[in-house]
């Protein structure tokens, strides 16, 4: 009987310091899941960030290819104009030496 007096009088005395405990835990829960929400925050922040970069990018390789497309096809001209003006010339030459 002592013995369970005894056992009582332990729980008794244990259970505002396991109540405690587990208030501390609760509290330890938000903070921690107040971490988790700013760190996803965070995440998705930069994951919008990142999305908006790969959208300047493909944007601006876009530019860079026409910019190339365009070249190429004024380099062709010129050519084309170049190798006209040579023909033009040796017709000239042609007229002037019979």
């Amino acid at each position: 009987m002592i013995g369970r007096a005894a056992f009582a009088c332990l729980l008794l005395a244990l259970s505002p310091l396991a109540a405690a405990a587990g208030q501390a835990g609760t509290k330890a829960a938000p903070a921690s899941q107040k971490e988790a929400e700013a760190a996803r925050a965070k995440l998705e922040t930069t994951r919008g960030q990142a999305d908006a970069e790969d959208k300047k990018v493909k944007a601006l390789k876009k530019r860079v290819d026409t910019l190339e497309s365009d070249s190429d096809a004024s380099r062709k001209a010129l050519e084309e104009r170049d190798r006209k003006i040579a023909e033009l010339e040796r017709q000239l030459d042609a007229e002037r030496h019979p």
